[in-house]
């Protein structure tokens, strides 16, 4: 179809260069589009799970209900992550400050870090 007048006369000769650009550059950044989203997807898919160390925890740190068996020896141990969830730092066994039965407190932010009996 043509225009009886010219629609963008400020783009003179590059009317038509132009015009194909506009319909090839919204394919274009689609494309790019959905090619970082599946980098990005693939990615997240190998992250690896947090890891967790495991420790001798104090007596208080243990709950009552766990610590006493009558059937014979049962050895537990406390299994805490090795960074924080709240804020991501590094949590060691040296510098654990244990608040309560299988709760610990980051020292970094302050925040309270669940942790798992396990039988060993």
């Amino acid at each position: 179809m043509q225009f009886p007048f010219e629609p963008f006369p400020f783009l003179g000769p590059f009317y038509g260069t132009v015009v194909v650009l506009m319909m090839i550059l919204p394919i274009i950044i689609f494309i790019i589009t959905i090619l970082v989203m599946w980098k990005i997807c693939r990615s997240q898919r190998s992250l690896p799970t947090p890891s967790s160390f495991v420790m001798q925890a104090p007596s208080f740190a243990v709950p009552s209900s766990a610590s006493v068996r009558s059937d014979g020896p049962d050895i537990r141990t406390v299994r805490l992550p090795s960074s924080c969830p709240s804020c991501g730092a590094a949590l060691s066994p040296e510098g654990i400050d244990w608040v309560g039965p299988l709760e610990a407190r980051c020292s970094y932010c302050g925040a309270t870090v669940r942790a798992t009996l396990e039988r060993l």
